[in-house]
């Protein structure tokens, strides 16, 4: 089944976005390969892969693409700058992409920057949820170890948090937050963003010291967050 245009609009968007500054994130790739699973049939899978991973093939496809419904196209702007927030910041590469790609949607570029401003918000909102759960994760069995410990400032570091707030998420290790707080606060958000959330959550599940405790914890946390069924041993074996 082919893509709508909201979908393939959004992959090269997303791609294009992430290839801006010439270096592809592992949280941007993650983020990519999720919206592949998201919207990709797995024929098509492969191709989009490759598609996905050749900044010029890219660059020609998105050349050919005719814009799609109006009312889409801020959508598919958020998530391409969510794509950008992948390693804790927008960089000016990207936000000329971005840019590039709103002249094509026809979306005037003095709405762009006041755009950009709320997602940054949005996203520094969900920055804080994440690092919440993770503490979680990271804490179940009442320690954390060295490896839990850089993978959760590696986390920190790749989260678009609000000035000032990484002493306060630090903070967090030694009062971490209630989980139910956590899901009712994700639970808000659409389940793209849900997922997401989540998945920045893997490096940190495969760094804990006992594992099978941890994954458990994060698959009921996914179907308590009302995941699709499977996303979140999906996420894992990446």
């Amino acid at each position: 089944m082919p893509l709508s245009p909201e979908q393939e609009w959004t992959l090269v968007a997303c791609g294009l976005v992430a290839h801006a500054d010439g270096i592809l994130e592992v949280g941007e790739w993650d983020q990519v390969l999720y919206m592949l699973d998201d919207r990709v049939a797995d024929d098509e899978a492969t191709q989009w892969l490759a598609l996905l991973s050749d900044a010029a093939a890219l660059r020609k496809r998105f050349d050919l693409l005719q814009p799609p419904a109006p009312f889409l196209c801020e959508d598919i702007l958020a998530r391409a700058w969510r794509m950008a927030l992948a390693d804790g910041h927008g960089s000016d590469e990207e936000a000329a992409v971005l840019a590039e790609v709103a002249e094509r949607l026809g979306v005037p570029a003095s709405d762009v920057g006041e755009l950009r401003e709320q997602w940054l918000a949005q996203a520094q909102r969900r920055s804080e949820i994440v690092a919440g759960f993770a503490v979680i994760v990271a804490t179940l069995d009442d320690r954390m170890d060295t490896m839990e410990i850089a993978e959760y400032d590696l986390l920190l570091d790749r989260l678009p948090l609000a000035e000032g707030r990484i002493d306060a998420m630090r903070a967090l290790l030694d009062a971490p937050p209630e989980l139910d707080v956590l899901v009712g606060q994700l639970l808000a958000l659409p389940s793209e963003e849900r997922g997401i959330a989540l998945l920045s959550l893997v490096p940190l599940v495969h760094a804990t010291s006992g594992g099978a405790p941890e994954r458990a914890l994060f698959v009921d946390i996914a179907e308590r967050l009302a995941l699709p069924p499977g996303d979140a041993e999906a996420m894992l074996s990446r």
